[in-house]
């Protein structure tokens, strides 16, 4: 029953050891990718995207229901 025992946990811990491998290549290379700066605005974030912001339509006066 020890022998079992044994091989459950070795074999969780190679997983774990995988799984923390895989974790840390695919993070590490697109982590440093989209880091926004502390001044970074909206319409500087869409320039740089070449997009552009536009305002939002006024309400109506009536609105419908």
């Amino acid at each position: 029953m020890k022998h079992k025992a044994i091989k459950s946990i070795i074999a969780m811990a190679a997983v774990a050891l995988v799984v923390g491998v895989a974790l840390y290549c695919v993070g590490g290379k697109n982590s440093q990718t989209a880091q926004a700066g502390s001044g970074a605005t909206t319409e500087t974030a869409a320039a740089a995207a070449g997009a552009r912001v536009l305002p939002t339509d006024p309400k109506l006066k009536v609105e419908p229901k």
